[in-house]
């Protein structure tokens, strides 16, 4: 199953995600200045121009008052179209209401059968609901797990700090800066759904979520 990989117009990092063979390539608004400059060639341009000051050609053009971000519309466009993977690259830093609506996108989502990965200064965001991820031994650094439902119940196998059965809640932030310890780990969501907020080392592939066979 092919990904949809959105180029936004918040702060870029690093290029170790990149598309393959058939993936959609998105430039969302102002993210068209990232495609530019990564020498790439979006499949789609989505957006209302607020933050490029121009209207590209062959655009599609959102209204400027509208209730959906320019994100989230170009996720309902590509998740009515079958696609269950979404990459977010350039979607932190920035104007703060921009990251924190992203992470509403990602449980979003979560929420419609899909998962979508966004990353920051080093830093990897996604979002689980009623579901399992399992990262390999490789994984090393911190990884904070944070309910955004009002109570979620939480496994924990492999890191440093191990729950059974435990609930998080939205206001009590207990599970900040837990950390891989070279073994296979697995995090686990009911009644709920989690962010995931993990380091992210060059090289080394994405969490395999076990909500989706086609994820």
């Amino acid at each position: 199953m092919y990904s949809c990989f959105l180029y936004c117009a918040g702060d870029y990092y690093d290029g170790f995600i990149t598309p393959g063979e058939g993936d959609i390539k998105v430039a969302v608004d102002g993210g068209l200045r990232l495609c530019e400059k990564l020498g790439m060639t979006p499949d789609c341009i989505i957006g209302d121009f607020d933050s490029l000051g121009r209207v590209p050609q062959n655009a599609i053009v959102l209204p400027r008052e509208k209730d959906d971000t320019d994100t989230l519309a170009a996720c309902k466009r590509y998740l009515a179209a079958g696609v269950k993977r979404f990459y977010l690259l350039g979607a932190v830093g920035g104007r703060a209401e921009h990251t924190f609506a992203n992470i509403q996108l990602l449980r979003f989502l979560a929420e419609n059968g899909a998962q979508g990965f966004m990353f920051g200064n080093g830093c990897c965001f996604t979002v689980i609901k009623d579901g399992e991820v399992t990262f390999s031994e490789e994984y090393t650094g911190y990884i904070s797990v944070f309910s955004l439902s009002d109570k979620t119940g939480v496994s924990i196998k492999g890191l440093k700090y191990e729950l059974d059965g435990a609930t998080l809640s939205s206001s009590y932030p207990v599970g900040v800066s837990n950390e891989f310890m070279g073994v296979s780990a697995k995090i686990c969501a009911t009644g709920g759904t989690l962010l995931l907020m993990f380091d992210r080392k060059g090289g080394l592939a994405l969490p395999y979520n076990n909500n989706n066979n086609n994820i």
